[in-house]
């Protein structure tokens, strides 16, 4: 199960339930065992689960019914124990667990406040950087009416660094979302060559101050596919933006669409870099990972933009690989549903 489909069955109130039903079967489990053996930490498991997803409210529930789960088990036991200090002891553990429960209610308010703030960020760096894009877009046409070809040039690779930074804006904007499944997605037939074509257009610029060709191969076969088209455009784009940054020189990075036998339709983009290693190959595209991967030696991106793909092309329905051996270039494909519409 993808983490966005899980993110949306997770809600508070099944969690709870899940939570007290783990706290009675560790009651039973007690119960069996005599009061030689002690379950005290194995309480804190179902408390942990409530008071992370619940809150403070779920948390304290879940808190009291371990208390008193636990005292029916000292006072079922019979093994002499004063009725008083049963009930003492019961007040001492609920005392413990509420505050573990104070301690991580806290650490989990405190986590949303902060990726509140980290979104609110970056959220308003998107509309400086879009205005930047939209003066560099003018000056090229100015640069080449004066017939200065080397002011042409910077203003291009100005227009290309902002270009990236908006996708890394985006991509760090759209990665929560995705993961928590509150990304709306309009998905329809949309034509192959349109995606793939549009892709190609973001990253021409990229491609001429790098030196590299970029080749389609396309499938008769399949003509439309089953999807969300800015969302999909954006995973082509990126998929290409990052096989062109590793691309040498005068080489040639290729586009591939086919379709395959369960009735999808594959994307592949492949490069001729230095590839990553095959140790690498499934974890690049996990949070992060690739900023572990290339403080390996791996050549890979910034950290979020295989994530991004990956998080999309599943919330589509499709998946995501790559296939890659060291200096051999890479290849990461990706499938979605063909046809127009489902």
């Amino acid at each position: 199960m993808s983490v966005a489909k899980w993110s949306r069955l997770r809600s508070p109130l099944l969690v709870t339930g899940a939570a007290l039903a783990l706290v009675g079967l560790l009651g039973v489990v007690d119960y069996q065992t005599g009061w030689e053996y002690s379950f005290s930490v194995f309480y804190l498991l179902p408390i942990f689960l409530a008071a992370w997803v619940g809150g403070l409210v779920a948390g304290l529930l879940v808190s009291l019914a371990s208390a008193a789960t636990w005292l029916a088990a000292d006072l079922l036991w019979d093994y002499h124990l004063h009725v008083s200090a049963a009930y003492w002891n019961a007040t001492v553990r609920l005392g413990f667990f509420v505050i573990v429960t104070a301690a991580l209610s806290s650490l989990r308010a405190a986590r949303e406040r902060r990726e509140e703030l980290f979104q609110f960020i970056v959220h308003d760096l998107r509309s400086p950087l879009s205005n930047v894009m939209a003066a560099l877009r003018l000056l090229p046409k100015q640069a080449a009416n004066a017939g200065n070809d080397e002011e042409t040039d910077l203003v291009g690779i100005g227009l290309t660094s902002a270009q990236r930074m908006l996708t890394l804006v985006d991509s760090l904007l759209d990665v929560p979302r995705l993961e928590s499944g509150k990304l709306p997605l309009e998905r329809r037939g949309v034509p192959v060559a349109e995606l793939v074509s549009g892709a190609v257009a973001q990253v021409s610029l990229l491609a001429r101050l790098k030196r590299v060709s970029v080749a389609v191969g396309a499938d008769d076969e399949v003509d439309t596919v089953y999807a969300d088209s800015d969302l999909t455009s954006r995973v082509l784009a990126n998929l290409l933006s990052n096989a062109l940054k590793f691309a040498p020189s005068d080489s040639t990075v290729h586009v591939r669409t086919r379709r395959l036998d369960t009735d999808e339709a594959a994307f592949s983009v492949r490069d001729e870099g230095p590839g990553v290693p095959g140790e690498w190959a499934g974890r690049v595209f996990d949070k992060y990972g690739q900023v572990t991967a290339r403080k390996a030696g791996g050549s890979v991106g910034s950290g979020l933009g295989l994530t991004f793909c990956k998080l999309a092309v599943e919330a589509q329905g499709g998946r995501i690989w790559l296939e890659s051996e060291e200096d051999e270039g890479m290849t990461v494909t990706f499938t979605l549903p063909a046809g127009a519409d489902r």
